[in-house]
């Protein structure tokens, strides 16, 4: 791992509880740290690494565009595009304090609009996610998105006021290179921020994607932390992180291998949850708070691969 994504990496877990700022000030989304995605031939294969991007929607300044009657669908891609076969169970929910959503399909009952060109105010650093919000308070699909599905209101989800928000799967040419069908995952607010994400890192599954994109901004602790977490305010034990969840076994004092960023502990643990396995990982950094990431349990083969792989290059 060089210096650089070693910072990035650093950066991205340590600065996510900070409050909103301008859109501008968002760095902490640019360039996420790369995770290990799981493989498709076969669970025993250590999944591969795919370069994910996570970036905030731009934020409304102004501008017009066609209204949604003139376009009921945004501009669809000039080829079909290679079909979609996420794995995801709609019945699956992260542990509590949970942030249980609901997707719907296409844009049904969402004031939308899109314009031929893209906005100033629909950009960050000269690009571009799937949707926006416009001054007006609408929702701007960009020319090159389709969207599939749509969480109404993630950020204030189940309340009645609020700052708006939405979250989105959509088909856009603003995706990664690495994402070969073009779909990217979005959740915007014109008040509180937002994320853009590629699907397949720790879940191909959008609802529980939006649970943990917006746990940080709703003051929740994330899915990783509430599978499993430190014990203490000292060494590396482990202990299940939410009401549901198993502690099956841990390494205390777990190797992370070379060219980490310096921490003062780091564990590791297998739990189970909701008839699943997965992997945790906490460190805690010589500054800052501590951080969690996790893995689904086909990830590795066994608890003993999933350590293997620590001291190795994980993503």
């Amino acid at each position: 791992m060089s210096p650089e994504t070693d910072l990035l990496t650093r950066l991205d877990h340590e600065l996510g509880g900070l409050p909103a700022v301008p859109a501008e000030a968002y760095l902490r989304e640019g360039r996420r740290a790369r995770r290990r995605r799981r493989a498709a031939a076969t669970a025993a294969v250590p999944a591969a690494a795919v370069a994910a991007l996570a970036l905030v929607a731009a934020l409304g300044q102004g501008g017009t565009g066609r209204e949604a009657s003139l376009a009921q669908e945004p501009t669809a891609p000039t080829s079909p595009p290679p079909a979609i076969d996420y794995t995801y169970d709609p019945d699956f929910v992260a542990p509590e304090p949970n942030n249980a959503l609901e997707a719907q399909e296409g844009l049904d009952g969402v004031d939308f609009f899109t314009t031929d060109d893209i906005p100033s105010w629909a950009q960050e650093y000269g690009n571009h996610g799937p949707v926006s919000y416009a001054p007006d308070g609408r929702l701007w699909v960009a020319p090159d998105a389709t969207v599939m599905r749509v969480i109404v209101d993630p950020y204030t989800y189940g309340k009645a006021d609020g700052s708006p928000s939405i979250a989105v799967e959509a088909r856009c040419t603003c995706a990664p290179e690495e994402m070969t069908d073009d779909v990217v995952w979005v959740w915007t607010s014109p008040s509180d921020g937002g994320e853009m994400d590629i699907p397949g890192r720790a879940t191909d599954d959008f609802e529980l994607w939006v649970d943990g994109a917006t746990a940080s901004w709703q003051g929740r602790p994330s899915i990783s932390e509430r599978y499993a977490h430190f014990a203490g305010a000292e060494g590396g034990r482990m202990v299940a992180g939410a009401p549901g969840v198993t502690l099956v076994q841990q390494e205390p004092n777990a190797d992370l291998g070379s060219g980490r960023v310096t921490h003062t502990r780091a564990g590791a643990a297998q739990v189970e949850y909701a008839g699943r396995t997965f992997y945790v990982v906490g460190v805690d950094p010589e500054e800052g708070a501590p951080w969690y990431q996790y893995w689904p349990g086909d990830t590795e083969p066994d608890f003993a691969s999933f350590l293997t792989m620590l001291r190795g290059n994980w993503k």
